[in-house]
């Protein structure tokens, strides 16, 4: 007999299939899963210190490099630690959009939470692209994925990438000072959040307008 106390364990989630249970589709986008056939598509981006500025990780000095990014997105996907798209603007490839820092569970808690990261090329920023893509996979992370939370932290000195998150009406919750170093200069993140119910809320506010 189960007491009314008891709290059942989580149910674990079914992930896709891979790849092509990633694919995803917008109005101008294709959003799809990495292959290792995207390094030559990437390389000419991750090589680019204007993308990288506030990101972890720098600009690649070579194509195995990209190769062994590729390789780890992969196999975090394929065991449901993270989750990436490539997007792709008219069978070009243009930036990535990640569900990453998964958290299902903390020993007797539950969580399922996920955090929302992108970047686009220098040259394709400014098109609504950002937001676009993420729009996309914000709803898969909550009708496909099952998260309860997804939330977006950006540099304080990145304005753009703050304003996705805007658009999409993220909850501002806060600044982080000094959250990060890079290059030897500390960084404040902001930081925005969305519950499940609130991005449901306005879903179905949107439908009735």
């Amino acid at each position: 007999m189960i007491s009314a106390t008891s709290t059942a364990a989580p149910h674990p989630f079914a992930l896709p299939d891979f790849p092509d249970g990633y694919l995803l589709r917008t109005e101008r986008l294709e959003l799809r899963a990495p292959s290792l056939e995207d390094v030559n598509a990437l390389w000419p981006y991750v090589t680019d210190a204007r993308i990288t500025r506030f990101l972890a990780w720098d600009p690649h000095p070579s194509k195995e490099v990209t190769k062994s990014m590729l390789c780890g997105l992969i196999e975090a996907q394929e065991h449901g630690k993270a989750f990436h798209w490539v997007i792709v603007r008219r069978e070009e490839v243009v930036g990535i959009v990640s569900l990453i820092d998964v958290r299902r569970t903390h020993r007797c808690w539950t969580l399922n939470r996920t955090e929302l990261a992108y970047w686009l090329a220098s040259d394709w920023q400014g098109f609504g692209y950002a937001t676009e893509a993420c729009d996309r996979v914000l709803q898969f992370a909550f009708e496909n994925l099952g998260f309860h939370k997804v939330v977006v932290y950006h540099a304080t000195d990145n304005p753009p990438s703050g304003a996705v998150a805007q658009r999409l009406n993220f909850r501002y919750v806060g600044e982080e000072v000094e959250a990060f170093q890079k290059d030897d200069v500390w960084h404040d993140l902001k930081h925005y959040e969305m519950l499940n119910h609130e991005y449901f809320g306005q879903r179905i506010e949107s439908r009735a307008h």
